[in-house]
């Protein structure tokens, strides 16, 4: 190098060769005068291979790709660019001029900064939050009871115990029959927690592949696989760490995983597919099932100790038949989704309910919400009213359950107070409901509570008196 450009040139050259950065310097024609040892690492490339080369044949070569020191000479400023390299490797330029006593430009020292490592995390990061907006669920407004449809005392019950351990880390196991709504308790039980301003993610069991549910519960690392991402991939335990993650089906989990969830669950460690790390993750795990796991224990198909382990707590949730009052504002909730789909203004008839409540609901809310828009569908006027078949053609009410009069009851036992009483409360329930649109105005013209009214309708109803 020329001893006019510095004075020390050993001490200089000490610092230009231990510099992290790579260090390439030109004259002031673009001719190569020097390149440190860290550009040779960040290129693959020896200086031999660019010392005395003009930069234009540099990148004719194909050793390079592009260079700043021509605009820098023109310029007479400093420039900042990020560029990929040939060895692909992501680097932030920074050329500089360096001038004489006369204001001449005589050298352009080129600072070149390995940066792969932060586009690799930024990369990470959009992937993350690609993943986690596919498994990102709606939460409730607000933490009230008001946005659930809460009017059986079963119902009540569920909620009230749901509210007591939300607050607390404790692993819940949701129990129930499909579609009884087990993911609404997972969310409440998450908005009324401490974790709830972090990431809820659910993933159901069920619906992945075996031979993928592993990397997206756990991740993997880069080339872990035959199609893996080259960066790798965060799986769910990590993007939910301080929040949620809800296991949807649970028992469909393969026996294999079952061991790995375990050992999570007891670490509060994961190791992402193909690596030997572990990280740490803090997450409120909350699973569901429909199935009987005590029997597939003893089938062998779920593990005993896994078991334990997530029913820590246990909230089984009632079925639709046992929680009757529920259904008339569940599907007006259902018709009012409908009008807002469909700009409509549809209703429901108090008839049109009662018959919804007399009938058996295998599949709970998930059959009376597919139920409720077949009859919105098919039904052409703007009350619901009759409930029509899949043919168009209108079915008859099944009202065996209103088979008793009131008056053949007290004639039949005249003299047995109770049942007199019981009968006659009875007529009034059906009577206050033929004159009302709903079980609320039925209440009140009763001058009862709606809970007292529908309590006592269920009771008749079901020992056949309405």
């Amino acid at each position: 190098m020329n001893d006019m450009m510095f004075a020390n040139k050993d001490f200089v050259f000490s610092i230009l060769e231990n510099s992290y950065d790579g260090i390439y310097i030109t004259n002031k024609d673009s001719i190569t005068v020097y390149v440190n040892k860290a550009y040779e690492n960040l290129t693959g490339h020896k200086r031999s291979e660019y010392i005395g080369k003009h930069m234009d044949d540099l990148i004719k070569s194909g050793i390079m790709k592009v260079h700043i020191t021509g605009d820098v000479i023109s310029s007479k400023k400093s420039i900042t660019v990020t560029e990929e390299l040939v060895s692909g490797k992501n680097v932030l330029i920074t050329g500089n001029p360096i001038f004489n006593d006369q204001n001449e430009i005589i050298a352009v020292v080129t600072n070149v900064r390995d940066i792969s490592e932060i586009i690799s995390l930024e990369k990470k990061e959009r992937l993350a939050k690609e993943i986690i907006s596919r498994y990102q669920k709606q939460i409730f407004d607000t933490a009230t009871m008001k946005n659930i449809i809460c009017e059986s005392s079963n119902t009540i019950s569920v909620f009230n115990f749901a509210a007591k351990v939300a607050p607390k880390d404790s692993t819940v196991l949701l129990t129930g029959e499909t579609g009884v709504g087990k993911e609404v308790v997972a969310k409440y039980i998450h908005y009324n927690s401490l974790r709830k301003d972090n990431n809820y993610i659910k993933i159901n069991c069920g619906a992945i592949p075996e031979n993928l549910l592993e990397s997206e519960l756990f991740g993997y690392v880069g080339g872990a696989f035959t199609g893996a991402d080259p960066n790798g991939k965060p799986g769910l335990f990590e993007l939910a760490d301080n929040g949620t993650l809800f296991l949807d089906e649970i028992g469909e989990l393969p026996l294999n995983l079952q061991s790995s969830l375990l050992r999570v669950l007891q670490d509060g460690e994961v190791t992402r597919v193909g690596s030997t790390k572990t990280k740490k993750v803090a997450v409120r795990l909350i699973a569901a099932t429909n199935r009987n796991l005590k029997k597939m224990i003893q089938e062998k198909t779920f593990r005993e100790d896994l078991y334990y382990r997530l029913n820590v707590i246990s909230i089984n949730i009632p079925p639709l038949r046992e929680r009757r009052d529920d259904i008339p504002p569940l599907a007006e909730l259902f018709i009012k989704q409908l009008n807002k789909k469909y700009h409509t203004q549809k209703k429901v008839s108090e008839t049109f309910l009662l018959e919804l409540m007399s009938m058996s609901w295998p599949g709970n809310v998930r059959e009376l919400s597919n139920f409720v828009e077949r009859q919105y569908i098919l039904n052409e006027s703007d009350t619901l009213s009759a409930i029509y078949s899949n043919n168009l053609q209108q079915k008859e009410p099944d009202h065996n359950y209103l088979k008793y009069s009131p008056e053949n009851a007290i004639d039949a036992d005249s003299f047995n107070i109770e049942k007199v009483v019981t009968s006659i409360e009875a007529s009034l329930i059906k009577n206050a409901l033929k004159k009302s649109k709903n079980t609320k105005e039925a209440a009140k013209l009763l001058g009862i509570s709606q809970p007292t009214f529908s309590r006592k309708y269920n009771r008749y109803k079901n020992q056949g008196l309405l």
